[in-house]
């Protein structure tokens, strides 16, 4: 295996560099157990996706410092990237067909929101496109982490106690998006900004509730194929806690969805913003809670 000399690479603008080498990913038993004790709203069985807590290698890789703001995704969209049916996979371009984003007024709120505002009201296809677009990707789940939560295991991307001053989240009763760089004390050790609160972010992975239970431990992509149906509702139709296993009786069944992590500005810091909790939707769905960021590999072009 040929060793890359991370000392002598160049990292791109707003991004960072995640050094090759083992973390901690996921949660421990005694790790649910204390969240329990503090929320006694949540399900166990909500939790369990997150087990068990298990060391993980990943290679060196760029992920970016900030989520991608509107401002970033406005010159996207000016660029004609609506229209570049290369930047779009098969199933993003069939949901811009089907969706006519050009056509609504889907977009406006790019142009009229706070330029440096994380992006939101972008489905995952949106964000796959904008990744190609500027010469990067999305990150895996298991990269988002890394890059969250560093190498030893803790809660928070600033350690193990929750501290409402570090993030943008239901406690502080902002009720919005807030600029990307307004929190430099919730930063990761890598210096990565809002990876807890402000809004969710795609990650590239399939949801499979049981993934971590049979993972590869080097450079997990997530699992081939989606689990179907993981959970009857939407988070925010199911009442104050997400993890309230009580559906709507509107509710349809979720299938096919991809990874969602980092909570948001309605979420409680709590529960809901810890490194390792993971969400998922569908990848065509979009709300004023859901962004991303991109990441890039070494050697990509």
């Amino acid at each position: 295996m040929i060793k890359i000399n991370t000392n002598a690479l160049s990292i791109p603008e707003d991004m960072v560099l995640i050094p090759e080498g083992p973390f901690l990913m996921g949660s421990t038993k005694e790790d649910i157990e204390r969240l329990l004790d503090l929320d006694r709203n949540i399900e166990v069985e909500r939790l369990e996706n997150e087990m068990p807590q298990r060391e993980v290698f990943l290679s060196a890789y760029f992920i970016d410092k900030y989520p991608v703001t509107n401002a970033q995704y406005k010159k996207f969209i000016e660029s004609g990237g609506y229209t570049q049916k290369p930047l779009w996979s098969d199933a993003g371009w069939q949901y811009i067909l089907d969706s006519e984003p050009l056509e609504s007024n889907d977009l406006d709120a790019i142009f009229k929101g706070e330029p440096d505002c994380p992006v939101v009201n972008v489905s995952w296809y949106e964000a796959e496109a904008f990744a190609k677009w500027a010469g990067k990707r999305l990150p895996t789940e298991a990269e988002w982490e890394k890059a969250a939560r560093g190498i030893d295991g803790r809660i928070y991307p600033w350690g193990n106690e929750f501290d409402k001053t570090r993030l943008n989240c239901a406690e502080n009763k902002i009720e919005k998006s807030t600029p990307v760089t307004k929190y430099p004390q919730g930063q990761s050790v890598y210096g990565c900004f809002d990876m807890a609160g402000n809004v969710w972010e795609w990650t590239a992975d399939w949801y499979d509730s049981q993934y971590y239970r049979h993972a590869p431990n080097k450079d997990p992509q997530g699992p081939n194929v989606a689990e179907e149906n993981p959970y009857f509702g939407r988070p925010e139709e199911v009442g104050i806690s997400i993890y309230e296993l009580k559906p709507s009786p509107t509710s349809k069944a979720l299938s096919g969805c991809k990874v969602l992590r980092g909570g948001s500005w309605n979420g409680s810091g709590v529960v809901h913003i810890r490194c390792t909790n993971r969400d998922y939707d569908e990848p065509t769905y979009k709300n004023d809670t859901i962004g991303f960021r991109c990441a890039r590999s070494i050697g990509q072009s």
